[in-house]
């Protein structure tokens, strides 16, 4: 059984300077709840966290962690205890598909885990202004709205991306890497390639950033602001257009997406100077 503990060769010596500038009585320091110290408790190991990672992307039974993982049985299970006890993963319903006998019971990510200290809840004022932008605008222009917010961070953040890894053009590959595993790994987003060739690339999206608030109101954050945000991507990109065939707003188990590249027309004398061939969005 794994037992952690701090190595006091390599704390850090406390700084006196910033110390003596602290003068806070410890009453108004907020305390963490016994809740809190387990929850944290729980992500207090590189094997913990790393089962985690594993399922929040797709359930596993515990033999195929143990196998993954390179652990034995009781070792896992001891980890896999503290994570269920917090509510950092859950059980998941057996495949219909299984054959004869008891099926393996197979763990995930839990998509509502508790986390924040002190506890936060971002998602009330989010709805909050969504609501407020809704009784001012009414639905059609609120929509109208957060699609074209949500479309010019996404050319944003993608142009970013291309210019600090000097992307002259994207393929499938260097989206997978920069932007699925890249871009979208940096705001809490985890996800994984199901498919792709030369010229196409279905992903999917196990974790969301705005899952609560997108479960209450996804005609806008699905709808208006993703959608959005996957157009721009795709005016970044060039020769692109995304597809969403899956969406968790709506009750599915993961968002998925299909990008398409467009063939690049082969020039003739006749379309020297003119434009490139519009690309049509996949319906």
């Amino acid at each position: 059984m794994e037992t952690e503990r701090a190595d006091p060769e390599k704390t850090p010596p406390p700084d006196e300077t910033q110390a003596s500038t602290v003068d806070l009585p410890a009453s108004a320091l907020p305390a963490p709840s016994d809740q809190a110290k387990r929850a944290f408790a729980a992500l207090g190991s590189r094997v913990r966290l790393k089962i985690l990672e594993m399922l929040a992307v797709r359930p596993m039974t515990l033999p195929e962690l143990a196998r993954e993982l390179g652990l034995n049985r009781a070792t896992l299970r001891y980890h896999m205890g503290l994570l269920q006890e917090q509510g950092w993963i859950q059980e998941t319903p057996p495949d219909k598909a299984h054959g004869t006998g008891r099926p393996a019971v197979r763990y995930q990510a839990a998509p509502h885990a508790w986390v924040g200290f002190p506890e936060r809840h971002f998602e009330l004022l989010g709805e909050i202004a969504l609501r407020a932008l809704l009784e001012s605008a009414g639905p059609d222009q609120t929509a109208e709205v957060l699609r074209a917010k949500g479309s010019a961070l996404g050319e944003d953040l993608v142009r970013g991306v291309a210019s600090r890894a000097d992307v002259k053009e994207w393929s499938p590959e260097s989206f997978e890497q920069l932007v699925l595993h890249g871009l979208f790994r940096d705001f809490g987003v985890v996800g994984s390639v199901v498919a792709k060739t030369p010229g196409q690339l279905t992903y999917r999206m196990y974790t969301c950033p705005f899952l609560e608030l997108a479960e209450k109101m996804p005609g806008l954050v699905c709808d208006a602001v993703d959608a959005g945000f996957h157009e721009g991507i795709d005016r970044s990109m060039g020769r692109v257009a995304t597809t969403k065939t899956a969406c968790m707003g709506h009750g599915d188990a993961f968002c998925e997406y299909r990008a398409i590249w467009a063939r690049k027309r082969k020039t003739t004398d006749a379309q020297i100077g003119g434009d490139e061939e519009p690309v049509r969005r996949h319906e």
